[in-house]
């Protein structure tokens, strides 16, 4: 009987050690994948940030626009005032 008992934990040890084996396999990509992930995520993250601005553009080219027409404006009324 002990033998018996001798010989399946043997097995047991054996299939253990089998498993943790190919638990290993599996993880070691996983991890990889994982990390890759995590830089891609942390890239698109810094992206987004840096387009943030993007909405402020048309705010602006309207105030670029108006520049010329307020500075023309504002040499007219400099030459009213010195005649």
């Amino acid at each position: 009987m002990t033998v018996l008992a001798l010989i399946g934990l043997a097995i047991g040890v054996v299939v253990l050690v089998v498993v943790i084996g190919l638990f290993n396999r599996i993880m070691r990509p996983a991890l990889e994948i994982k990390a890759y992930a995590d830089d891609i995520l942390e890239a698109g993250v810094g992206i987004a940030r840096n387009l943030d601005g993007v909405d402020e553009l048309g705010r602006t080219h309207a105030l670029g626009s108006a520049v010329p027409g307020l500075a023309t404006a504002y040499l007219n009324k400099l030459q009213e005032g010195g005649r």
